[in-house]
C-alpha cells in the first residue's frame, strides 16, 4: 500500500470542543427522530442525554451573536443575521467562551481528557 492510501486511511482525530457540539447537535435533533410508539431514538442513553443538556445550558448563556454562531455552524440556523459580525468571528469568541465551560462540566470533561 502507497503512501497517499495509507494517509487516506488513517482516522482523523476530532477536537474535543467538535465532539461535544456534535453530541449536542444530535441531542438537539432528537425531537425530529422520535417514534410515535413511544419507542425513543437509540442514541438515548443517559450519558449522552445529560451531555446534550449539560451543552444547551451552556450555549443558551452565550450572547446572542455567539448562540446564533454556534447553530448556524451546526446546520441548527441557516441565515446569519448579523451584518456587522462575521460569522467566523463570532463562531470563534463562542468556542473561546465555552471550552473551558465544557473542560469543566462533569457530563463533558471526560472528552477533553
Amino acid at each position: 500500500m502507497g503512501i497517499m492510501a495509507m494517509e487516506a486511511d488513517a482516522v482523523h482525530e476530532v477536537a474535543p470542543l467538535d465532539v461535544c457540539l456534535n453530541i449536542w447537535a444530535r441531542w438537539n435533533a432528537l425531537g425530529d427522530y422520535q417514534i410515535t410508539s413511544g419507542e425513543g431514538n437509540q442514541q438515548d442513553t443517559k450519558e449522552f442525554m445529560q451531555a446534550g443538556e449539560a451543552i444547551e445550558v451552556m450555549i443558551n448563556s452565550l450572547s446572542r451573536i455567539q448562540w446564533w454562531a454556534i447553530r448556524k455552524s451546526k446546520g441548527i440556523c441557516t441565515v446569519w443575521m448579523f451584518q456587522n459580525v462575521h460569522f467566523n468571528d463570532a463562531l470563534a469568541e463562542a468556542e473561546a467562551v465555552l471550552e473551558p465551560k465544557l473542560r469543566k462540566h462533569v457530563a463533558t470533561r471526560r472528552h477533553f481528557n
